[in-house]
Formats: structure tokens, C-alpha cells, sequence
């Protein structure tokens, strides 16, 4: 299972920063929605041209436009690109051929879609390298939260899944467990008061 970091900052520079500090312990660096949206694509080619040897996610969230979207974020550098699960079927699809183009990949994130194992075995026919079973920050505040439906719809799905929300030391053995691809940790790294060391225990958590 590869561990990838999700950087949910805000400038260039806090990313580079994180980045520099991790990178040695984490096989995908995400840029999120966020930092996208603050700093632009020119974040993506800063984080790539710094770690040529990490495979780059931009976490774009594509709901329309998606060979247009995901062309312009692979030219930027990224590897991975984001396209909602609850996207049109001609929007995964478009992102998919970009993708074949640049010979990268496309992720399909299932956040707030109800049935994630339909949907999951849909996106993976439209040839998404895999897909995300995702619970949002404002998910994961709702009291009660917890991991096990992910990680059971990614069981049941069979496809290559990634699992983001709420992995940490005490879940990363049960993300393995359910047979996750891609454990995908977010503020149990930024948010740590040594992300260097956070994103090591991680790793050495994965057997």
C-alpha cells in the first residue's frame, strides 16, 4: 500500500515547505482543492519540478469540463488528476482521455456519492487508475464519524481504491487490512507538531 499526503495548505511556499519535509516517507504528493484554488496550477509545477521522483496529485475536483480540466493540470505536471464521482459519464471519460494523452492517470473521488460501490465499479469501466472513497473534512466533523463504511465499500467494490478521511495511525492498519491501494493521510500530517516524523510512522505502519 503507498502512502500519499494530502496538503490542504494555502500558499507555494507552505506546500514546498511540507513537501521537503515529508517527501522522503511518502510515495504521492496531493496538492488539495485548497491550495489549487489559492495559488493556482504554478503550485503543482513548483511541487513537481522540487520532487521529480513523487508522483504529483492535483486534486482539482473536476465536475465538468473534464478533458479540458484534467490537459491543463497534466500540463502543469501533474500524474494524478481528480474528477468527482458524481460527474456525467462523458466527464470522467473526456478526463480519462487527456490522461491516455499525457500517458497519466485519472482518480475518481467519490465524495457524497450515495452508492460508492456502483460507482466504483463504473468509474473503474470508464478507466479511472482508481478510485477514492472519500469523507470530507465536514464529514469527518459530524460526531460519530468513523472509517468502516469506507473501508467496507472499498472491500466490496474490488477495484484499485484509495481511502482519504480520517487516516491516521490508529486506522492505517484497518485501511490496509480492507485492501486499499492508496492510503491518503491529510491533517495527521500537516496538522502534526512534526510532520516529518508523523509521515514516518505512517510508513512504517504499512507492512
Amino acid at each position: 500500500m503507498k502512502l500519499q499526503v494530502a496538503m490542504d495548505l494555502l500558499t507555494v511556499e507552505d506546500a514546498l515547505e511540507l513537501a521537503g519535509k515529508v517527501a522522503e516517507y511518502v510515495d504521492i504528493i496531493e496538492l488539495g482543492t485548497p491550495l489549487i484554488k489559492a495559488a493556482g496550477l504554478g503550485a503543482v509545477t513548483a511541487v513537481k519540478a522540487a520532487h521529480p521522483d513523487k508522483t504529483v496529485f492535483a486534486d482539482m475536483k473536476t465536475m465538468d469540463a473534464g478533458e479540458l480540466e484534467a490537459d491543463i493540470a497534466f500540463k502543469a505536471g501533474a500524474d494524478l488528476v481528480s474528477v468527482l464521482g458524481s460527474a456525467d459519464d462523458s466527464t470522467i471519460a473526456g478526463a480519462v482521455k487527456a490522461a491516455k494523452a499525457h500517458n497519466k492517470g485519472i482518480v475518481v473521488d467519490l465524495i457524497g456519492v450515495p452508492n460508492k460501490v456502483a460507482r466504483a465499479k463504473e468509474a473503474r469501466a470508464l478507466g479511472a487508475t482508481f478510485v477514492e472513497f472519500h469523507a470530507g473534512l465536514d464529514e469527518q466533523a459530524q460526531p460519530g464519524f468513523d472509517l468502516s463504511g469506507l473501508l467496507s465499500a472499498g472491500e466490496e467494490a474490488r477495484v484499485p481504491f484509495s481511502v482519504a478521511g480520517g487516516v491516521n495511525l490508529s486506522t492505517i492498519e484497518a485501511v490496509q487490512r480492507a485492501g486499499a491501494d492508496v492510503a491518503v493521510a491529510g491533517g495527521s500530517i500537516y496538522g502534526a507538531a512534526d510532520p516529518a516524523l508523523a509521515a514516518k510512522e505512517l510508513k512504517a505502519a504499512i507492512i
